[in-house]
């Protein structure tokens, strides 16, 4: 069994119980940097009037990516509604960033976000999410407004209380998905599995990691009957199996259970 060494409760916190983010700008890896200001002229050329600000996120932002097997995050934020023309611009600068750095990243994605609706007290996910997990490489950053946060139920909740949704749609896809799409879906879900146990016990853990490694050791600690789940998770996320069946059948079970006792779970206190 996978046993928590240094990751005691108040791991990731201030004295006071504040979440400390694991991402910096100084934390990014020299070798990405041509990537990210590519990525980010590119947008500035194409959306010179509409984009607001870019955000770097996931391992990258943490320092602890790793070359040609990481993906490249990025958050555009823009102040007006995109057309579905621009969106498709936008998709096919992804698609082309991608095939340019093939060599130092697995995938570039560009995620979208618009100003409004991300500042807005009552979208809390995007609030957090902005503040703790995004570092701003252009433009004004947004999440210097929020926080600090506590490791609370409803951090949690806010984080990855929509798995049932995530689930639906993630079985809906597999059921007609291409062998390469069935690869990205099945790392899709497996990572958004792992966040999710973890987030049903991270506040009676009082522990805060967004590595997934770190998020599994704490469930596991919590579940230790689910450490062969968690290992497959992992292997999974490494190299996806080709077996579409026992990829599906997995995550209806698991993915059933974590909805059925999410909120339950993720309300259980120190």
């Amino acid at each position: 069994m996978i046993e928590i060494k240094n990751l005691k409760a108040g791991y990731g916190l201030d004295p006071n119980g504040y979440i400390v983010s694991d991402v910096h700008k100084d934390k990014i890896d020299d070798i990405y940097v041509p990537c990210i200001q590519e990525s980010v002229e590119s947008l500035k050329k194409l959306f010179h009037q509409q984009l607001h600000s870019v955000y770097v996120y996931g391992s990258v932002a943490r320092g602890d990516a790793i070359a040609i097997q990481s993906d490249l995050d990025l958050i555009a934020m823009f102040d007006t509604k995109l057309s579905s023309v621009k969106l498709a611009e936008l998709k096919k600068l992804a698609g082309e960033l991608t095939l340019k750095y093939r060599s130092l990243v697995r995938d570039v994605g560009i995620a979208v976000a618009y100003y409004d609706y991300t500042i807005d007290p009552s979208n809390y996910y995007e609030n957090a999410f902005l503040k703790e997990l995004c570092v701003c490489v252009y433009g004004e950053d947004a999440g210097e407004q929020f926080g600090p946060y506590k490791l609370t139920s409803e951090i949690a909740i806010r984080f990855n209380g929509d798995i049932n949704k995530s689930l639906n749609r993630t079985l809906t896809r597999l059921e007609t998905a291409s062998n390469e799409d069935f690869k990205t879906y099945t790392q899709g879900f497996a990572r958004k599995l792992i966040r999710t146990y973890y987030s049903m016990v991270m506040e009676r853990s009082q522990i805060w990691t967004t590595r997934l490694h770190e998020q599994s050791e704490v469930f596991i600690h919590y579940f230790p009957e689910k450490e062969s789940i968690i290992r497959t998770l992992l292997n999974w996320i490494d190299e996806p199996p080709k077996d579409h069946e026992a990829v599906y059948t997995l995550f209806k079970r698991e993915g059933e259970w974590a909805s059925s006792n999410f909120i339950r779970e993720a309300k259980i206190s120190t």
